[in-house]
């Protein structure tokens, strides 16, 4: 009986800290334009319209990624809290894992090239300024990537 009471315990500790890194279901960096980046851009109200439909787009495409990511996750988590992990199990699962990561990302530089499409050549030569400026990573504390986060405009 206290053997299940600690495994209890330890599932709980494993699910509640892969649901605090998995961020919840809200948007992860670079996933919207940055208020901070579309005011430096002067964007018009119609490209803010754009940008957001081919944000929603995207993000329909990858929130089934990113649920199959988070399984796949705790999946990981469970082979690693077995008594005797087998390492053959465990590399397979890191290489599911980096298969979704891979998808995600690729999706995520076709969103950020869909959305520079909007853009005039002078608003697309200010974000590549922005971008070498901040090391492509926005204003510090805003998001990553391209700092596409349209949230609130």
């Amino acid at each position: 009986m206290k053997k299940l009471g600690i495994l209890i315990v330890v599932m709980v500790l494993m699910a509640s800290s892969a649901w605090a890194f998995r961020g919840g279901r809200g948007m992860g960096p670079g996933y919207g334009m940055n208020p901070y980046v579309a005011s430096t851009l002067n964007l018009t109200e119609d490209q803010k319209t754009q940008i957001q439909a081919r944000q929603e787009v995207f993000l329909e495409e990858i929130n089934p990624l990113r649920d199959k990511l988070f399984s796949k996750r705790m999946e990981l988590r469970s082979l690693w809290a077995k008594p005797n992990p087998d390492q053959a199990s465990i590399s397979e699962k890191q290489m599911e894992i980096q298969t979704i990561q891979n998808e995600i990302q690729e999706k995520a530089t076709q969103y950020q090239l869909d959305c520079r499409q909007f853009l005039t050549a002078e608003q697309q030569e200010k974000l590549g300024t922005f971008m070498a400026g901040r090391g492509g990573r926005g204003k510090p504390g805003m998001g990553g990537g391209c700092g596409w986060q349209m949230r609130g405009q």
